[in-house]
């Protein structure tokens, strides 16, 4: 999702499919699979408290010490881009955005927010909720990031993991401009690479969106598959899941493959977990929104999930490997 001003103006042609060992599972199956994330949101998660230290080492999903931050972790120098850009900094600040119209605030600031707060539990349900944001909050908002929209994220870093399988049953807004997305990205700051497990964009709530990022052939490239699911996914909850191995990435929607493509090799490293409600402005991807978006807008999450496959952790050629 990140940096999608101008990339999403078209979808890239779609590549053969490289040839591998294995055919991948038209249907996901977890067999094998050990379990290393399993978040549900009975209960409204104890955000984060403080600026998350953007240098910290990289711990594991199933680390008993994991929680939530809110808000994306945007404000780092990203890896081999040189100083002085971004301006050194350790914290991230209340406000954060990743570049649409709208700001969304960390732990700290959410407990201050009251009724207006993005994320919220309900019905079993973590709520992500945009809606047009108050002068008051908009006067605490940086100069940098945009003050129309109130957006909702949450990210696991420091937390990660390189290769596994990452799901998350979601019942999505619709309305021109909203945007939901459940996407990875390198723990180690680097840009490209970037895996998007779904997007959608509201005005079309039947279309799920899949891409990996990479700087292979070139720095930015990216190969994108849209799926049309013949189902309103504003109506119902549904499962999205990425299953991201050393050779290849395949993408599921109800645990259908939807998509599947060769894993780039910047893409060997360990990724954390971003899930946001976004609102798009007039430059981005599917627009801003307009007379018929209704705020406020939910995006409804019941729970975000990982497991590992010890083939993946294997090395290549070993007995049991997914690498040849």
């Amino acid at each position: 999702m990140k940096n999608r001003i101008a990339v999403f103006g078209l979808l890239v042609a779609l590549a053969p499919v490289a040839g591998h060992a294995r055919p991948p599972e038209k249907t996901l199956s977890l067999a094998g699979a050990t379990p290393t994330l399993d978040r549900s949101f009975a209960t409204l998660p104890v955000w984060r408290k403080g600026g998350v230290q953007t240098g910290a080492a990289v711990r594991p999903l199933d680390d008993p010490n994991f929680s939530w931050a809110a808000g994306y972790i945007w404000d780092h120098a990203l890896a081999g881009r040189p100083s002085p850009w971004p301006p050194p900094k350790r914290d991230f600040p209340a406000w954060t955005s990743d570049g649409a119209a709208d700001a969304s605030p960390d732990g700290d600031l959410i407990a201050r927010m009251g009724k207006l707060s993005p994320l919220t539990e309900k019905d079993g349900a973590l709520n992500f909720t945009a809606r047009p944001m108050p002068p008051l909050w908009a006067a605490t908002v940086g100069k940098n990031d945009p003050k129309k929209y109130i957006g909702a994220a949450i990210a696991s870093f420091p937390y990660a993991q390189q290769y596994g399988v990452f799901a998350m049953s979601a019942k999505l807004p619709r309305g021109k401009g909203l945007w939901p997305a459940f996407w990875l990205l390198p723990a180690d700051k680097s840009w490209p690479p970037e895996l998007d497990v779904m997007e959608v964009l509201g005005e079309r709530p039947d279309t799920v969106y899949t891409t990996v990022h990479t700087n292979i052939p070139k720095h930015g490239a990216f190969f994108a598959h849209a799926t049309d699911t013949h189902r309103d996914l504003s109506a119902a909850f549904h499962d999205y899941a990425v299953d991201w191995g050393p050779e290849r990435i395949n993408w599921y929607v109800d645990r259908r493959l939807v998509f599947s493509r060769p894993t780039p090799p910047d893409l060997r490293k360990p990724c954390y977990i971003v899930v946001n409600l976004a609102v798009g402005g007039p430059k981005n991807w599917g627009g801003a929104p307009d007379a018929a978006t209704r705020f406020p807008a939910t995006m409804q999450v019941r729970s975000i999930k990982a497991w590992q496959r010890p083939a993946y952790l294997r090395p290549p050629g070993a007995a049991g490997s997914n690498r040849r």
